[in-house]
C-alpha cells in the first residue's frame, strides 16, 4: 500500500509544480555614489569662511539609490510590473527626496503584448523618459555640459 501511494503522489507532485510555474523576475539594483569634495572659497559648518574645504561627499554624479523591479507574467501576453526606487545619503544614511521611502520611484502597472504599458505612482514625467537620453543628462550632466538640451 506505501508503494503505490508514492506512485500516486510522484505524477500528481509533478503535474503540480508543471502548472505553477510563470515568467516572473526580481531584479535588486542599486548605485552607491560617494566622493571627495574639494570646495574652494567655501563655508564650513561652524559659519566661518575657507580658503579651502575638503569633505566627504555622496551623490557626486549620480544620487545614490537602490530599488526592487520586477514582473509577474499573467498570462496571455499581459504581465504585471513594479518599480520601487530609494534614494539614500552615503554617508548618514538619511533617506532622500524630502525622507520618504521610495521617494524617487514607485511604480505598478500592466504590460501587455497589444496594448502596451500602463503604470500608476511615483515617476519620472515622459520628458525624462523621451528626451533625457537623447541630451546625455543622464549619467555626467553634473559634470560636463549639454549641448542641446531640449528638456
Amino acid at each position: 500500500m506505501k508503494k503505490r501511494l508514492s506512485l500516486l503522489a510522484l505524477p500528481a507532485g509533478v503535474l503540480l509544480s508543471a502548472v505553477a510555474q510563470a515568467q516572473s523576475s526580481v531584479t535588486l539594483y542599486g548605485i552607491v555614489d560617494a566622493g571627495i569634495a574639494y570646495v574652494h572659497n567655501a563655508q564650513s559648518s561652524n559659519g566661518q569662511n575657507q580658503s579651502t574645504l575638503v569633505k566627504f561627499s555622496s551623490g557626486n554624479v549620480q544620487g545614490s539609490r537602490w530599488g526592487l523591479k520586477g514582473t509577474e507574467d499573467l498570462g496571455g501576453g499581459l504581465a504585471a510590473i513594479f518599480q520601487l526606487e530609494n534614494g539614500f545619503n552615503v554617508g548618514t544614511g538619511a533617506l532622500g527626496q524630502g525622507s520618504r521611502e521610495f521617494g524617487r520611484k514607485a511604480v505598478v502597472g500592466l504590460t501587455g503584448n497589444t496594448w502596451g504599458t500602463v503604470t500608476l505612482g511615483r515617476q519620472y514625467d515622459p520628458v525624462v523618459d523621451l528626451v533625457q537620453g537623447l541630451t546625455e543628462d543622464a549619467y555626467f550632466g553634473g559634470v560636463f555640459g549639454t549641448p542641446g538640451d531640449l528638456d
